[in-house]
């Protein structure tokens, strides 16, 4: 029997806790950041990562109908869509603006890991108190790549070549990604522990 507090958890954040929805796009920011790290410079051939996003396109396209298929679909309200459309293209904007920073300044944190940092803060589940086991994960996964995009204030611009990475902002994208592929299979678990297809499908 699960508490008042669970369910409504549950269902303000249906969607969200979709975990494998993530997965595909993490795993596609995490290989394209690879390819720019191995890749011969000047680049002249693109069809390996266009591959990858058409991969991730259609990846995306097979969670999401899987989630569809099994767990059912819960539609927001026309007000809740346009939010979230609005929000969407706000990120998208604070992306272009931080991305446009960090390869023209000479900056000693990364503008587009602290952008992502944020958005695992805000996004739903949004990181509030009390803490959940949801919230939780959100916030160590936050405070990680809070302490990436600043790490070279600490151990200097060029600690990422120890690793044989090239740049902070190669570095910085390929851990946001590895982080979004583990947070999507652990959200898939919990959200499959906390709501049994049968349970759903009853609805």
């Amino acid at each position: 029997m699960k508490s008042t507090s669970q369910t409504k958890f549950i269902s303000e954040n249906y969607s969200a806790l979709h975990g494998l929805n993530a997965v595909p796009l993490g795993l596609g920011l995490f290989l394209t950041s690879l390819w720019a790290n191995i890749a011969q410079y000047p680049i002249k051939n693109f069809s390996l990562p266009i591959v990858l996003i058409l991969g991730t396109l259609l990846l995306s396209l097979a969670v999401d109908q899987y989630y569809k298929n099994f767990f059912g679909e819960v539609k927001p309200i026309l007000a809740k869509r346009r939010l979230y459309w609005i929000a969407q293209c706000v990120w998208g904007l604070f992306a272009i603006v931080a991305f446009w920073a960090d390869v023209s300044f000479n900056l000693r944190v990364n503008l587009i890991g602290l952008l992502f940092a944020l958005i695992f803060l805000l996004d739903k589940p949004m990181v509030r108190l009390p803490l959940n086991k949801f919230t939780t994960v959100r916030l160590v996964l936050s405070i990680c790549i809070i302490f990436v995009s600043i790490a070279p204030l600490y151990f200097g611009k060029n600690w990422w070549d120890i690793l044989g990475v090239r740049t902070t902002m190669i570095g910085v994208t390929m851990f946001v990604g590895a982080l979004m592929v583990l947070q999507g299979v652990m959200w898939h678990i919990f959200f499959v522990k906390s709501l049994p297809i049968e349970e759903v499908k009853d609805e």
